[in-house]
């Protein structure tokens, strides 16, 4: 089982968050998205998926209302990994139709909010089956991000981490495991980065599965022949990432531990599916009685 990932704060790896950058036209109304995004995250952090879904709607009709298209385009851009999180194909691909053609109305051209939309919109038809469509747009994003970020920049290990997962979509393991080796020597790099660790190698994990299944292959894009021995070792690393002290146990990390226990229970490690679902929703609840205080 890969993991679909999509993160909620704005310094994470593997979904970049855009910044309105777009100069709008006198008489705008403007929304408080930054403030629309941490509240968001609050939201998420106690896993009340029904009032994040309201609090999106709500701040993109006052976007729409006050013709703020930069604030629309960062609230199109949060429901899109939104209703990727919930699996809402139908509200997912309407949000990634809107925010392609805003985006076009935008003189944008090829900044780093347009390619973080890309990403957003791209990982998100990925999600719900549309790998090879997807591709194309993480190729733009990729152009746009080289222009103007430094190779090292943590948005690149986010960018590598999803053109690996559709790579493995459409079964060109090859290239995806390009695409993880530089998302790694990314991440190992940084200073808070051992979740986007542990989650990047749980989908080498799940590449290497998948590989290693996968007959008739030229010789040359045929998986390496200790695969089995590199899933496992892969599972350990990532475990030995979401075990470490360091690490905030906050609702990022609740996050992480939810989508990696399905991994590892596709696996058959049970306990450790167990282990992590229960410091996930300790983490939820806590969070929750927080905010009736």
């Amino acid at each position: 089982m890969i993991l679909e990932r999509e993160d909620w704060e704005e310094q994470r790896c593997c979904i970049a968050r855009p910044e309105p950058t777009y100069h709008e036209e006198e008489g705008v109304v403007r929304i408080p998205a930054r403030k629309v995004v941490e509240e968001l995250d609050e939201i998420l952090a106690a896993n009340d998926t029904a009032k994040a879904e309201a609090h999106l709607k709500s701040w993109l009709e006052k976007a729409r209302t006050g013709k703020d298209r930069s604030g629309e385009l960062t609230v199109l851009n949060e429901q899109m990994g939104f209703y990727r999180s919930v699996g809402d194909r139908e509200q997912g691909m309407r949000a990634v139709q809107e925010g392609l053609d805003l985006l076009e109305t935008m003189d944008l051209k090829d900044s780093v909010t347009a390619g973080t939309t890309w990403i957003n919109a791209a990982t998100t038809m990925k999600a719900f089956g549309e790998a090879s469509q997807a591709i194309p747009l993480y190729e733009k994003a990729w152009r746009a991000y080289s222009g103007r970020l430094d190779p090292t920049d943590y948005r690149f290990a986010g960018l590598s981490n999803n053109m690996a997962l559709a790579y493995v979509d459409v079964g060109d393991c090859l290239h995806a495991s390009r695409y993880y080796e530089k998302a790694l020597s990314i991440i190992k790099n940084l200073p808070e980065g051992k979740l986007e660790l542990a989650v990047t190698y749980v989908n080498m994990a799940c590449m290497y599965d998948a590989w290693g299944r996968i007959s008739g292959l030229k010789e040359e894009e045929q998986a390496p022949k200790d695969w089995d021995d590199r899933l496992w070792n892969c599972l350990e690393a990532a475990m030995g990432c979401l075990d470490d002290p360091s690490i905030s146990r906050d609702g990022y990390y609740a996050f992480t531990c939810m989508k990696c226990a399905a991994t590892f229970g596709y696996f058959g490690q049970f306990r450790r599916k167990k282990d992590l679902e229960d410091r996930a929703e300790q983490i939820y609840q806590e969070n929750r009685e927080k905010e009736q205080i």
